[in-house]
């Protein structure tokens, strides 16, 4: 027996949708985890002028030179005083000058062998630093400095190699990825070849909409439309999977629908789903036989008579929806996917189908996404709610307000599994 939802406040109109968005968590944390209150600035340390090497060796070299000018100076002075011991006086000058010939010699070997090569070290080093990736420092001794840039030199060439195997496995990651992208997208662009977009229209003009998001390019969800005679076959359907694998299972389901369709017509959409369950079974015999993987699928059927003004409805666990804006009717399908463990039959359900009301048939991943303020489930309750508010609009207005009002329900939450919604209206 179909549930019936009576609204309290009757129609209302589009902006009176009152729809939870997902906000920053409580107590003043960021979107990125961190809380504001909680956190400390620090300012960044303060960069410092620190003289160099050469330039504290040039200052050292400065002063000492300065104080040998100065001994030179007061031994000279001395040899020229009346009476002074010229013997201490010429030991005295001759160690002076020996000090400025040993502080020149050590100037410059410092000069040389220390200062200069740690210079060209510097400026071989900021060279490379600049992305230069094919120089090394050059090694012109054997001493301890020409050591060190040898060991720099390996430690450069090993990062070197390192870096260059990771870009040459890196342009193999995109390059493979460019090509999984290009057969994902050609699968999308297959997989939109069976959905019966032009049949739909041609049939309903506007007065039905289709909200077909996978979660990833190629999904688990399509819908299906059949036409003989003047009845029409409308359902949507929902394969165990996501991406490639759902794709691949749309193909089969596809596939066991019109081998079911041949075989029984489109009079009852129960033995529709009984045949579709049937060749399913025999299509998945093999895979069967491994638990692990998931090849079940929900699936919900109306056959329009537009002549008599009927419907016959059949769910495997998928339900039907209709309102006229006031009232909400639900009308549940049998609680067994189609390829179940279990093996049993399906009901049909015959309705009027009333020119006043817009139905609707949904994917489960629309009523088990998570949203609003606890990320929980959308649910039947709030989704029915949406409907009755949205009922009286027109379909090209209501596809785009229910995607709306999913977008803003989702807030920062990921979308869990492919939507489909079709709705139709009879006028």
């Amino acid at each position: 027996m179909a549930d019936t939802l009576q609204a309290t406040m009757g129609p209302r109109i589009l902006q009176a949708m009152k729809i939870p968005v997902v906000g920053p968590v409580a107590g003043g944390a960021d979107p990125n985890g961190g809380n504001k209150k909680g956190r400390r600035h620090h300012p960044p340390p303060s960069s410092r002028s620190v003289a160099s090497i050469q330039q504290v060796f040039t200052l050292i070299a400065i002063v000492n030179g300065l104080v040998l000018l100065y001994l030179v100076i007061a031994a000279i002075q001395l040899l020229m005083v009346p009476g002074a011991r010229s013997a201490e006086i010429d030991v005295s000058l001759i160690l002076t000058l020996l000090l400025v010939i040993l502080a020149i010699i050590s100037y410059q070997i410092i000069t040389k062998r220390i200062i200069l090569p740690i210079a060209r070290l510097v400026r071989e080093a900021s060279e490379i630093e600049s992305d230069d990736r094919s120089s090394l420092l050059t090694i012109r001794s054997n001493d301890e400095i020409s050591k060190l840039a040898q060991a720099f030199n390996m430690v450069l060439v090993r990062m070197r190699q390192a870096l260059n195997a990771g870009e040459a496995s890196n342009q193999q990651l995109l390059e493979a990825n460019r090509q999984i992208e290009a057969s994902i997208n050609y699968a999308a662009l297959l997989q939109r070849s069976i959905l019966p977009d032009r049949q739909l229209q041609e049939t309903f003009g506007n007065d039905y909409f289709i909200l077909w998001l996978p979660r990833d390019t190629v999904g688990g969800d399509y819908y299906i439309f059949h036409s003989e005679g003047g009845n029409y076959l409308a359902g949507v359907a929902d394969c165990a999977g996501h991406g490639i694998s759902g794709a691949m299972m749309t193909m089969l389901a596809r596939a066991g629908i019109d081998r079911s369709i041949t075989e029984v017509g489109i009079t009852s959409p129960a033995a529709i789903l009984s045949g579709t369950d049937t060749a399913m079974r025999t299509l998945l015999h093999g895979a069967r036989t491994s638990k692990s993987i998931a090849t079940s699928m929900d699936i919900g059927l109306v056959r329009l008579d537009f002549q008599s003004r009927t419907l016959k409805f059949a769910g495997a666990k998928i339900s039907l929806y209709w309102s006229d804006g006031q009232t909400m009717h639900r009308l549940m399908g049998d609680n067994r996917a189609i390829c179940d463990q279990r093996v049993g039959a399906y009901t049909d359900h015959d309705l009027p189908l009333l020119p006043d009301c817009t139905y609707y048939l949904t994917t489960d991943g629309l009523l088990d996404q998570s949203g609003g303020d606890h990320g929980f489930s959308l649910g039947t309750q709030q989704f029915q709610e949406w409907l009755i508010r949205l009922a009286r609009l027109p379909l090209d207005l209501q596809r785009q307000a229910l995607a709306d009002a999913l977008k803003e329900f989702r807030g920062l939450y990921p979308q869990r599994d492919d939507i489909t919604i079709l709705s139709f209206r009879f006028s």
